[in-house]
């Protein structure tokens, strides 16, 4: 069972409304003897060629001075300094993922003049665009808290994580959606980050941009634009990974605690994060009885600190479970039971074309999770296998299944295994390119113009 939103039940019943460091410093400028120009009595030499300096009081009358070129030079310096000193992992995905936003952005712009046919100024603006869905539920916590009296929506099935973290990111944006939407780009930036430099152990950094590159043309990877938990689970789960994978397990445990305040899917990756701490500990031949053990302790806090305050507010103790089942007619079942329920729905030829093919994607969400799982079993990568199985199983044990896609967009096991299948043959890439960049946009679109999408 996930946390997340879905549509009509396909019973019909419940469910939302459709080290790398910078050189010596180089001295900006030095005294030159040679005669100036301009009637000037002295010149600066910048980069060896001398650049004139005027007479004193000349600034005022013509406009052009060393100063302004001078600040401009130190703009520019201070800027590529900057850029130096960001960790190489960075250098090497921030353009990429970048322009991947940009092309959101036009996407979303785009597909709303396209399909309208009313004046341009009655065209959606970009936050009104991706004020869609759960993004308004994750605000509305974010705003009023859970259990408030300004709004009934069950929001109980949403984690902390994203709310808290846009309603910090709202004290200097003061618009709520469009905090989200930097919490999304934010968290991005360290989830790309931490993917290419795990696919870089691996496959080398020249082909670890296939990593990213996946992870940015993935269909559903439209929810992480919007104000959706994916975005900032990705972010610190592959963050904590790559922690786990370098032996520094405080620093695995803390970011991995900041994954499971975000979704459900902490619950597993708690377990993997375990798993993978015996493999690393025995791989070096340390006992794994030891102290950095104690910091496997952190990951789960977020979840039972949610599970207490819920109690205390609430009054019960599932009031998780009770509001998956009061909001979204959801429930813990036999993985056959919602199977067999959501292929009906997604092949009854009398229902609507949008939540067809959502049904469809659910079921093919399960089928990747359990192939995925299998692969990586027979790798013998232990904890991501973990990972990506209880995930799997998670999803699929409900009345019927739902935001299981979502899961697999979150399973950066997937992107490495792409990432690997890419250096071996890379025929791989353009094939995963051209078929799902497309299918990205399209559900860009869609998911701007308020259709449902998952």
């Amino acid at each position: 069972m996930t946390t997340e939103h879905s549509p009509p039940t396909p019973s019909g019943q419940g469910g939302p409304e459709p080290d790398r460091s910078t050189g010596d410093a180089r001295p900006a400028g030095r005294t030159d003897d040679a005669p100036s120009r301009g009637g000037t009595t002295g010149g600066v030499a910048v980069d060896d060629v001398p650049v004139p300096v005027p007479a004193p009081g000349a600034e005022g009358r013509s406009g052009y001075g060393a100063r302004s070129w001078s600040g401009s030079r130190s703009a520019s310096t201070w800027l590529r300094n900057g850029w130096a000193r960001l960790p190489g992992a960075v250098q090497a995905t921030l353009p990429l993922w970048v322009a991947s936003r940009v092309a959101v952005v036009i996407a979303s712009l785009a597909g709303a003049r396209a399909l309208s046919n009313g004046p341009v100024r009655d065209v959606p603006g970009l936050t009104t665009l991706w004020d869609r869905w759960d993004v308004g539920l994750f605000t509305k916590v974010a705003r009023y808290g859970y259990l408030s009296d300004a709004y009934s929506d069950r929001t109980e099935v949403d984690f902390p994580g994203l709310p808290l973290a846009i309603r910090a990111v709202h004290v200097v944006v003061p618009d709520w959606i469009a905090a989200g939407l930097v919490v999304s780009f934010l968290v991005g930036i360290l989830g790309v980050a931490a993917l290419w430099r795990l696919a870089a152990d691996e496959v080398g950094e020249a082909d670890a941009r296939f990593a990213v590159l996946a992870l940015v043309c993935f269909p559903y990877a439209v929810f992480l634009f919007a104000a959706y938990s994916e975005g900032v689970f990705l972010g610190f789960a592959a963050a904590a990974w790559l922690a786990a994978r370098r032996d520094r397990w405080l620093l695995a445990g803390l970011l991995g605690a900041a994954a499971a305040s975000a979704r459900v899917t902490g619950l597993p990756f708690c377990a993997a994060l375990v798993v993978q701490y015996v493999v690393v500990r025995r791989a070096a031949g340390r006992p794994v009885v030891a102290r950095p053990a104690l910091a496997l302790a952190l990951p789960p806090l977020p979840i039972i600190g949610f599970i207490l305050y819920l109690r205390v507010r609430s009054g019960q103790w599932d009031s998780y479970t009770d509001a998956m089942r009061a909001g979204w007619n959801r429930a813990v079942d036999w993985p056959w039971h919602g199977w067999s329920k959501t292929w009906h729905s997604a092949f009854d030829g009398n229902g609507a074309a949008t939540f067809v093919w959502f049904w469809r994607g659910e079921l093919l969400a399960v089928v990747i999770g359990v192939l995925l799982t299998a692969v990586l079993l027979w790798s013998r990568r232990w904890g991501e296998a973990t990972f990506v199985g209880l995930m799997t199983i998670l999803m699929s044990f409900s009345n019927y299944y739902a935001s299981g896609i979502r899961g697999i967009l979150v399973a950066f096991p997937l992107y490495l295994l792409l990432a690997r299948a890419g250096a071996r043959r890379p025929w791989v890439r353009g094939v995963y390119v051209w078929c799902c960049a497309p299918l990205m946009v399209v559900f860009v679109v869609a998911f701007t113009q308020g259709n449902w999408v998952d």
